[in-house]
């Protein structure tokens, strides 16, 4: 009967986090172990894969998209290229997403729209990249802003790269929640009026049932992060994006929780 072990990056990539997540494996009796991966580098380090133990990965997303292509993704990876997606979540969930008027183009073409100058879009990458991070800015900033990327070689982007453009919108507050099997283990409370604003406390039972209504009509994986907005003066709550659990910020979130739900799901999917 197979057990669970965790492979995790090491002190070079979200320090906190990391210790947490070593903390409560040890809690949980869970073997840890943690690899030094090169940033941006084509290889992996060496790190066992054996009959005994189905490995659960945390780390970069430099790290997850190596492990991905080379290791046909195993289950401890929680990651589909094809599902996890701006366009993919706009066809799912359609006018529950914030950005259901949005269009999903090349930067090339967003750039050469007739657009005024002065109008602000919200843009981010279509594909759950960190190629460079959501971002309002005006029509007229956008160029300026790219080129400057681009002088800064960000590995990932280039005019073909997909992104999504559309209305830019006040939001009041943002949440992480963490799902496994259409249920939240742990949520966090991350943004307050486009600041920074961590909270475990602030997370309303109503915005719990909006995510797990969601999670009934379609997921991206059995085990995803998905965040949530609501926007000032409204009371809905929208979904801004979701995400890979193997490379996600916790902020306020349980991470003793989110290593034992992820760890009792792997260990129910190999016994």
């Amino acid at each position: 009967m197979k057990k669970v072990r965790w492979i995790i990056q090491d002190k070079n990539y979200a320090d906190k986090d990391r210790l947490e997540i070593i903390r409560a494996c040890d809690k949980l009796e869970i073997p840890c172990i943690e690899i030094t991966v090169v940033p941006f580098s084509d290889s992996l380090p060496e790190f066992p894969i054996d009959d005994e133990y189905e490995n659960i990965y945390y780390g970069s997303t430099t790290m997850m998209d190596r492990i991905y292509s080379d290791y046909n993704q195993p289950l401890g990876l929680f990651y589909d290229h094809k599902t996890f997606s701006m366009k993919n979540y706009l066809s799912q969930w359609g006018e529950h997403m914030l950005s259901s008027e949005a269009e999903i183009m090349t930067f090339n073409e967003f750039r050469n729209c007739n657009h005024p100058t002065e109008q602000e879009f919200f843009i981010r990458p279509d594909a759950d990249s960190k190629a460079f991070p959501g971002v309002v800015l005006s029509f007229g900033k956008i160029s300026e802003w790219y080129d400057r990327l681009i002088n800064d070689n960000v590995v990932g982007l280039g005019a073909k790269t997909k992104i999504l453009a559309g209305p830019a919108y006040h939001i009041e507050k943002e949440w992480r929640n963490f799902i496994v099997n259409g249920k939240v283990v742990t949520s966090s409370l991350y943004r307050k009026n486009f600041e920074l604003k961590k909270s475990a406390k602030d997370i309303p039972q109503e915005m719990i049932e909006f995510v797990e209504t969601r999670c009934k009509e379609y997921q991206p994986h059995d085990v995803f992060a998905m965040d949530i907005a609501k926007c000032s003066g409204v009371h809905e709550y929208y979904i801004i994006e979701c995400g890979c659990m193997n490379s996600v910020g916790f902020y306020h979130g349980d991470i003793y929780k989110y290593v034992a739900s992820l760890s009792e799901y792997v260990g129910n999917k190999v016994n």
